[in-house]
Protein backbone atom coordinates (compact mmCIF):
# COMPACT_ATOMS: atom_id res chain seq x y z
CA UNK A 1 0.00 0.00 0.00
CA UNK A 2 2.87 2.19 0.88
CA UNK A 3 5.07 1.55 -2.46
CA UNK A 4 1.39 1.94 -4.58
CA UNK A 5 1.16 5.51 -2.61
CA UNK A 6 5.07 6.50 -3.58
CA UNK A 7 4.69 5.53 -6.87
CA UNK A 8 1.66 7.99 -7.47
CA UNK A 9 3.42 10.68 -5.57
CA UNK A 10 6.77 10.61 -7.57
CA UNK A 11 4.97 10.72 -11.18
CA UNK A 12 2.65 13.84 -10.29
CA UNK A 13 5.60 15.17 -9.22
CA UNK A 14 7.34 13.84 -12.22
CA UNK A 15 4.89 15.39 -14.71
CA UNK A 16 4.35 18.96 -12.96
CA UNK A 17 8.21 19.40 -13.12
CA UNK A 18 8.01 18.62 -16.79
CA UNK A 19 4.88 20.76 -17.42
CA UNK A 20 7.06 23.89 -15.79
CA UNK A 21 9.92 22.93 -18.38
CA UNK A 22 7.31 23.74 -21.30
CA UNK A 23 5.79 27.32 -20.24
CA UNK A 24 6.91 29.68 -23.16
CA UNK A 25 8.59 33.05 -21.21
CA UNK A 26 7.52 36.37 -21.49
CA UNK A 27 10.78 37.39 -23.62
CA UNK A 28 9.79 34.35 -26.24
CA UNK A 29 6.32 35.61 -26.94
CA UNK A 30 7.06 39.61 -27.24
CA UNK A 31 10.17 39.31 -30.21
CA UNK A 32 8.98 38.25 -33.65
CA UNK A 33 11.07 35.76 -35.42
CA UNK A 34 13.16 36.72 -38.02
CA UNK A 35 10.83 34.65 -40.38
CA UNK A 36 7.84 36.51 -39.55
CA UNK A 37 9.58 39.54 -40.26
CA UNK A 38 10.69 38.51 -43.73
CA UNK A 39 7.63 36.83 -44.08
CA UNK A 40 6.03 40.60 -43.04
CA UNK A 41 8.29 43.07 -45.69
CA UNK A 42 7.47 40.67 -48.48
CA UNK A 43 3.75 40.36 -48.31
CA UNK A 44 3.57 44.73 -48.30
CA UNK A 45 6.53 45.13 -50.70
CA UNK A 46 5.56 42.85 -53.89
CA UNK A 47 3.72 44.15 -56.72
CA UNK A 48 0.16 43.24 -57.40
CA UNK A 49 0.27 40.63 -60.36
CA UNK A 50 -3.12 41.20 -61.05
CA UNK A 51 -3.12 44.62 -62.55
CA UNK A 52 -4.28 44.31 -65.94
CA UNK A 53 -2.21 45.64 -68.49
CA UNK A 54 -3.55 48.55 -70.81
CA UNK A 55 -5.34 47.88 -73.97
CA UNK A 56 -3.95 49.46 -77.06
CA UNK A 57 -6.81 50.46 -79.47
CA UNK A 58 -6.09 50.97 -83.29
CA UNK A 59 -6.44 53.75 -84.50
CA UNK A 60 -8.44 54.51 -88.12
CA UNK A 61 -5.62 55.73 -90.99
CA UNK A 62 -6.99 58.68 -92.12
CA UNK A 63 -8.06 58.21 -95.95
CA UNK A 64 -6.73 60.50 -98.78
CA UNK A 65 -9.08 63.16 -100.39
CA UNK A 66 -8.19 64.10 -103.71
CA UNK A 67 -7.61 67.86 -104.41
CA UNK A 68 -10.26 69.48 -107.42
CA UNK A 69 -8.08 70.23 -110.03
CA UNK A 70 -8.84 74.14 -111.01
CA UNK A 71 -9.65 74.41 -114.38
CA UNK A 72 -8.52 78.23 -115.98
CA UNK A 73 -10.51 80.53 -118.30
CA UNK A 74 -7.99 82.14 -120.82
CA UNK A 75 -7.21 85.45 -119.13
CA UNK A 76 -7.10 86.97 -122.94
CA UNK A 77 -9.99 86.32 -125.08
CA UNK A 78 -10.00 84.35 -128.25
CA UNK A 79 -11.90 83.97 -131.46
CA UNK A 80 -12.09 81.23 -134.26
CA UNK A 81 -14.86 81.07 -137.05
CA UNK A 82 -16.66 78.55 -138.76
CA UNK A 83 -16.47 79.92 -142.43
CA UNK A 84 -12.99 81.64 -143.15
CA UNK A 85 -14.19 85.59 -142.37
CA UNK A 86 -12.23 88.57 -143.63
CA UNK A 87 -11.22 91.30 -141.33
CA UNK A 88 -11.46 94.93 -142.57
CA UNK A 89 -10.39 98.42 -141.57
CA UNK A 90 -13.55 98.69 -140.16
CA UNK A 91 -17.27 96.97 -139.07
CA UNK A 92 -18.75 96.60 -142.98
CA UNK A 93 -17.92 95.52 -146.19
CA UNK A 94 -17.37 99.42 -147.18
CA UNK A 95 -14.14 99.31 -145.37
CA UNK A 96 -10.75 97.59 -146.34
CA UNK A 97 -9.88 93.65 -146.11
CA UNK A 98 -6.55 93.77 -144.48
CA UNK A 99 -6.08 89.85 -143.11
CA UNK A 100 -8.85 87.07 -142.89
CA UNK A 101 -9.40 84.64 -140.11
CA UNK A 102 -9.59 80.77 -141.62
CA UNK A 103 -11.12 77.94 -140.30
CA UNK A 104 -8.61 76.27 -137.92
CA UNK A 105 -6.59 79.50 -136.63
CA UNK A 106 -7.45 81.29 -133.60
CA UNK A 107 -7.06 85.10 -133.22
CA UNK A 108 -6.81 87.06 -130.22
CA UNK A 109 -9.56 89.31 -128.93
CA UNK A 110 -8.34 92.80 -128.11
CA UNK A 111 -11.42 95.00 -128.03
CA UNK A 112 -15.36 95.37 -129.21
CA UNK A 113 -17.47 97.45 -130.94
CA UNK A 114 -21.05 97.02 -128.93
CA UNK A 115 -23.40 98.85 -131.95
CA UNK A 116 -22.24 96.55 -134.33
CA UNK A 117 -21.42 93.42 -132.89
CA UNK A 118 -17.77 93.29 -134.20
CA UNK A 119 -14.43 92.12 -132.69
CA UNK A 120 -11.55 93.99 -132.77
CA UNK A 121 -8.96 91.25 -132.98
CA UNK A 122 -4.52 91.26 -134.00
CA UNK A 123 -4.27 90.65 -137.37
CA UNK A 124 -3.98 87.22 -138.37
CA UNK A 125 -0.16 86.86 -139.61
CA UNK A 126 1.09 90.74 -139.65
CA UNK A 127 0.83 93.58 -137.30
CA UNK A 128 -1.95 96.43 -135.74
CA UNK A 129 -5.61 95.26 -135.11
CA UNK A 130 -8.67 94.46 -137.60
CA UNK A 131 -12.92 94.07 -137.16
CA UNK A 132 -13.76 90.65 -137.70
CA UNK A 133 -17.56 90.21 -138.42
CA UNK A 134 -19.43 88.32 -135.64
CA UNK A 135 -21.76 86.41 -137.85
CA UNK A 136 -19.51 83.23 -137.59
CA UNK A 137 -17.04 83.58 -134.47
CA UNK A 138 -16.82 81.92 -131.05
CA UNK A 139 -15.21 83.62 -128.45
CA UNK A 140 -14.02 82.65 -125.33
CA UNK A 141 -12.23 84.37 -122.51
CA UNK A 142 -13.67 87.01 -120.32
CA UNK A 143 -15.22 90.21 -122.92
CA UNK A 144 -16.39 92.21 -120.12
CA UNK A 145 -13.57 94.45 -120.17
CA UNK A 146 -12.48 95.07 -123.50
CA UNK A 147 -11.56 98.30 -124.61
CA UNK A 148 -15.05 99.76 -126.55
CA UNK A 149 -13.23 101.15 -129.91
CA UNK A 150 -15.23 103.79 -132.07
CA UNK A 151 -16.22 103.34 -135.46
CA UNK A 152 -13.69 104.35 -137.52
CA UNK A 153 -14.60 107.19 -140.53
CA UNK A 154 -15.55 105.49 -143.64
CA UNK A 155 -12.39 104.85 -145.91
CA UNK A 156 -12.69 106.82 -149.29
CA UNK A 157 -12.03 105.18 -152.57
CA UNK A 158 -8.51 105.62 -154.05
CA UNK A 159 -7.42 104.25 -157.40
CA UNK A 160 -4.76 102.56 -156.01
CA UNK A 161 -5.67 98.80 -155.66
CA UNK A 162 -5.35 97.57 -152.24
CA UNK A 163 -3.44 94.32 -151.80
CA UNK A 164 -6.14 91.70 -149.99
CA UNK A 165 -5.25 88.00 -148.67
CA UNK A 166 -7.42 85.67 -150.31
CA UNK A 167 -8.85 83.00 -148.26
CA UNK A 168 -9.08 79.58 -148.70
CA UNK A 169 -12.52 78.72 -150.76
CA UNK A 170 -15.28 77.41 -148.66
CA UNK A 171 -18.88 77.19 -148.83
CA UNK A 172 -20.73 79.88 -148.78
CA UNK A 173 -23.03 80.40 -145.13
CA UNK A 174 -27.08 80.39 -145.79
CA UNK A 175 -28.55 83.22 -146.12
CA UNK A 176 -30.72 84.66 -143.62
CA UNK A 177 -34.35 85.95 -142.70
CA UNK A 178 -36.16 85.10 -146.06
CA UNK A 179 -39.22 86.78 -146.84
CA UNK A 180 -41.83 87.56 -149.31
CA UNK A 181 -43.87 90.87 -150.04
CA UNK A 182 -46.97 88.92 -151.40
CA UNK A 183 -49.29 90.48 -153.95
CA UNK A 184 -51.53 88.31 -154.80
CA UNK A 185 -54.42 89.04 -157.68
CA UNK A 186 -57.84 88.12 -157.57
CA UNK A 187 -58.47 85.55 -160.70
CA UNK A 188 -61.85 84.40 -159.54
CA UNK A 189 -63.88 86.67 -156.79
CA UNK A 190 -66.30 84.33 -156.32
CA UNK A 191 -66.13 81.18 -153.88
CA UNK A 192 -64.34 79.53 -154.16
CA UNK A 193 -61.62 82.05 -154.63
CA UNK A 194 -58.51 81.82 -157.28
CA UNK A 195 -55.65 83.60 -156.82
CA UNK A 196 -52.17 84.06 -159.02
CA UNK A 197 -49.37 84.44 -156.42
CA UNK A 198 -46.49 87.23 -156.92
CA UNK A 199 -44.75 89.61 -155.24
CA UNK A 200 -40.80 90.17 -154.12
CA UNK A 201 -38.48 87.36 -152.07
CA UNK A 202 -36.16 89.66 -150.03
CA UNK A 203 -33.20 87.70 -147.90
CA UNK A 204 -29.99 88.86 -146.10
CA UNK A 205 -26.65 87.82 -147.51
CA UNK A 206 -25.06 85.67 -145.15
CA UNK A 207 -21.63 85.61 -146.60
CA UNK A 208 -19.30 87.68 -148.93
CA UNK A 209 -17.48 84.38 -151.20
CA UNK A 210 -21.27 83.58 -153.15
CA UNK A 211 -21.18 82.99 -156.84
CA UNK A 212 -24.71 83.52 -156.81
CA UNK A 213 -28.45 82.22 -155.50
CA UNK A 214 -30.50 79.93 -156.29
CA UNK A 215 -34.19 80.54 -156.17
CA UNK A 216 -36.44 77.44 -155.70
CA UNK A 217 -40.19 76.93 -155.55
CA UNK A 218 -42.22 74.01 -154.41
CA UNK A 219 -38.71 72.10 -153.91
CA UNK A 220 -37.80 72.61 -157.72
CA UNK A 221 -35.26 75.83 -158.96
CA UNK A 222 -37.14 78.67 -160.97
CA UNK A 223 -34.17 80.53 -161.46
CA UNK A 224 -30.21 81.99 -160.61
CA UNK A 225 -29.28 85.66 -159.60
CA UNK A 226 -26.06 86.84 -159.06
CA UNK A 227 -23.94 87.54 -156.18
CA UNK A 228 -24.44 90.29 -153.18
CA UNK A 229 -28.12 90.41 -154.47
CA UNK A 230 -30.77 90.07 -152.03
CA UNK A 231 -34.24 90.50 -153.71
CA UNK A 232 -36.21 88.71 -156.26
CA UNK A 233 -39.64 89.64 -158.17
CA UNK A 234 -41.72 86.28 -158.42
CA UNK A 235 -43.32 86.35 -161.49
CA UNK A 236 -47.12 85.19 -161.43
CA UNK A 237 -47.75 81.46 -160.40
CA UNK A 238 -51.87 79.88 -160.32
CA UNK A 239 -54.19 80.52 -160.20
CA UNK A 240 -54.60 78.80 -156.96
CA UNK A 241 -57.32 78.18 -154.76
CA UNK A 242 -57.63 80.42 -151.24
CA UNK A 243 -54.89 79.77 -148.49
CA UNK A 244 -52.89 77.47 -150.87
CA UNK A 245 -48.89 77.55 -149.70
CA UNK A 246 -46.09 77.73 -152.17
CA UNK A 247 -42.89 77.64 -150.78
CA UNK A 248 -40.08 79.45 -152.24
CA UNK A 249 -36.19 79.06 -151.14
CA UNK A 250 -32.82 80.36 -151.59
CA UNK A 251 -29.48 78.72 -151.62
CA UNK A 252 -26.02 80.49 -152.03
CA UNK A 253 -23.69 78.73 -154.24
CA UNK A 254 -19.87 78.79 -155.18
CA UNK A 255 -17.52 76.36 -157.28
CA UNK A 256 -16.64 74.93 -153.63
CA UNK A 257 -20.23 73.73 -153.23
CA UNK A 258 -24.02 75.15 -151.96
CA UNK A 259 -24.92 76.68 -148.67
CA UNK A 260 -28.22 74.81 -146.66
CA UNK A 261 -31.92 76.17 -148.61
CA UNK A 262 -34.09 78.92 -146.70
CA UNK A 263 -37.23 78.63 -147.08
CA UNK A 264 -40.74 80.75 -146.66
CA UNK A 265 -43.97 79.89 -147.52
CA UNK A 266 -46.77 82.50 -149.29
CA UNK A 267 -50.51 82.04 -149.04
CA UNK A 268 -52.72 83.97 -150.72
CA UNK A 269 -54.24 86.46 -149.93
Amino acid sequence: MFRKLLTLTTSLFMVTVLAACNLPSADSESTPTPDSVALTITAISAPNTDTPAPVILDTATPEFTATPEFTSTPSIPQVTVSVNTNCRTGPSTQYDIIGALLVGQVGTVVGKNTQTGYWIINTPGSTGTCWLFNGYATVTGNTANLQEYSIPPTPTPSSTPTATLTPTPSIPAPVNNPTITKNCAVVNPVPPQTFLYQGVLNWEDGSNNEDGFNIYRNGALLTSVPANTTSYNLPPFGPFPINLPVQYGVEAFNTTGKAAIKVVIMTCP
